[in-house]
């Protein structure tokens, strides 16, 4: 059954990338298209969830390793980095901050229960590192990984949007937004615009995955 899980999920994807290629609509993103379509299979075949997970659930496990990839941009583009420096580090803790800050106003204005707001604090960073922030700090696992997963869809879809709205031209300035803001999915959109924009996306998204699980485990510890 593992290999089945598999099978589904590369056919979804590879079906749901030529939509995307083919309407060039932000809204249609591979990954949100490929996540309806197994979902239709499971819910109105006879796969079971749990069949389908064996090995599905595989492919999550091997995402960590694959994220090592991104290094590959980050080094070809090491100098320019090394130029905006300053702005990148800022860049990428205003995006921290500004993500903590949005959840946590959130939750107390809809008077959400805490495990909803422990389950939404690593929706930013990449699925394996959201999954052990969880495991370490409590919340739901099952609604991060949706968090996680609308997190990276929304921030592909609209920033080309927000990219006019504010005349943001610079390549560093979208990779930097779009690795703290969308992690892996962010990333990689990145990588599209150009290689300068996805070494500092992958910068980004590294840097927010690391602070974001010192400062929850931190928070947690003192206030819970």
């Amino acid at each position: 059954m593992m290999i089945l899980g598999i099978i589904i999920t590369a056919i979804a994807y590879l079906i749901a990338r030529r939509i995307s290629l083919a309407t060039r609509m932000p809204l249609l993103n591979p990954i949100f298209v490929a996540g309806a379509m197994v979902v239709a299979v499971i819910h109105f075949t006879p796969l079971s969830y749990e069949a389908y997970d064996a090995g599905g659930s595989l492919i999550v496990r091997v995402l960590g390793p694959i994220v090592v990839v991104l290094a590959v941009p980050l080094y070809k583009n090491k100098e320019v980095l090394k130029k905006y420096k300053r702005p990148v580090f800022v860049g990428v803790f205003a995006g921290i901050a500004s993500s903590l800050v949005s959840v946590t106003a959130l939750v107390k204005l809809f008077n959400m229960d805490m495990d909803i707001l422990l389950s939404l604090v690593p929706k930013s960073i990449t699925n394996p590192m959201a999954i052990e922030v969880v495991k370490m700090i409590g919340g739901i696992k099952e609604l991060t990984v949706i968090f996680v997963a609308v997190t990276g869809i929304a921030g592909p879809a609209i920033c080309q949007w927000v990219f006019k709205i504010f005349s943001i031209d610079n390549d560093t300035a979208k990779g930097i937004a779009l690795g703290a803001a969308s992690h892996g999915v962010g990333t990689a959109k990145a990588v599209e615009i150009s290689d300068e924009a996805g070494a500092a996306a992958s910068l980004s998204m590294g840097i927010s995955g690391v602070v974001t699980i010192l400062i929850a485990i931190i928070v947690v510890r003192i206030f819970f």
